[in-house]
């Protein structure tokens, strides 16, 4: 039984996953190591709607994939004392020059790249299955707090809210220029970031993926030949739109964070992430107060890293990301 589950929100290349690890260390919290996009997308597909976005409501939650969703999360989660140690085994990995180089031929393009990045993946799949076997030999005596986090739930909170009545979110922010260039680099990593097979062209201008990357929102068939600056722009206004949304309107308890100052401040940002989730700060989260793990990392982190990295193509989605960054509480850079 699960009771009192934590969700964590946020655009795609937020910070999420970064949070999503150091909170799934905390001993009283369970989850399931990886996102659930696969398995809501179970019985709830966007083909099944039609592809006419990733969102679900929740009319659209049925007693089979209500059943299925539960037993699912509560057999495939584990305690944060498992996590903690795993990382710990992650972490060592990944200073292994050995592996370090293995995993870089994982993010290159081509066939080799595809075997590496598949192989990474399987190490996870064998995590995840020994999980199942131990919580079907011994499953959990009493009720447990799941942690989840999956970007497209920003466009199902009634969904899974509608599932889990009890839950509290964490909302995650990040300013629109910085999360704009990570969704770029993204999309420029498609063993990375493989996304949906849509069924109609993708026709970015220079992309040669053919898939629809991270969210598929809203409207997004208006954007099939748009520049990807322009894609990803929409991807941050509609995420965030539907997140604003669903915290005006549920009255269920949130907790917005900014990004940028659980990377500034992660001793202060972590403290209030516990006091919400009532978990205890020094037992679960002190350890990350100095330095915070580099999770899902695509180049290396730095303010502002838009303007080195694509500074013409973020200037001109400026115009369409204000109101979003206004509403947001972030100032609008200058050119």
């Amino acid at each position: 039984m699960i009771q009192d589950p934590v969700i964590i929100v946020g655009c795609p290349r937020s910070g999420t996953t970064l949070l999503y690890n150091v909170l799934s260390e905390a001993a009283p919290l369970w989850s399931i190591g990886t996102e659930s996009k696969e398995l809501i997308e179970r019985y709830h597909h966007p083909r099944e709607k039609g592809w006419e976005s990733g969102a679900l409501g929740a009319a659209d939650l049925t007693p089979a994939s209500r059943a299925f969703l539960l037993s699912a999360f509560q057999l495939r989660a584990a305690p944060g004392t498992f996590w903690r140690r795993l990382n710990r085994a992650r972490a060592a990995l990944r200073h292994n020059r050995l592996w370090q180089a293995f995993k870089q031929r994982g993010r290159a393009a081509g066939s080799g790249g595809a075997v590496a990045a598949g192989a990474l993946d399987q190490g996870l799949y064998t995590v995840q299955r020994l999980i199942q076997l131990q919580n079907r030999l011994r499953p959990p005596q009493t009720p447990i707090r799941l942690l989840e986090k999956t970007p497209e739930n920003c466009l199902r909170l009634p969904f899974l809210l509608a599932l889990f009545p009890d839950a509290r979110i964490i909302y995650l922010t990040r300013g629109g220029p910085g999360n704009v260039n990570s969704l770029m680099e993204g999309w420029r990593q498609p063993h990375l970031f493989p996304g949906y097979r849509v069924p109609e062209p993708v026709r970015i201008p220079g992309d040669t993926r053919g898939r629809w990357a991270f969210t598929l929102i809203p409207g997004w068939q208006e954007l099939l030949d748009r520049p990807l600056a322009e894609v990803c722009a929409w991807q941050w206004i509609r995420c965030n739109e539907a997140v604003l949304a669903h915290r005006e309107t549920a009255g269920t308890p949130y907790l917005t964070v900014r990004y940028e100052d659980l990377v500034a401040e992660p001793a202060v940002v972590l403290r209030q992430i516990a006091t919400f989730a009532g978990i205890d700060y020094e037992q679960s989260l002190a350890r990350f107060a100095q330095q915070l793990p580099r999770i899902n990392v695509v180049s290396a982190p730095g303010q502002e890293k838009w303007r080195r990295q694509n500074p013409e193509a973020v200037a001109r989605i400026l115009p369409l990301i204000a109101p979003m960054m206004d509403r947001l509480g972030y100032p609008l850079p200058a050119r």
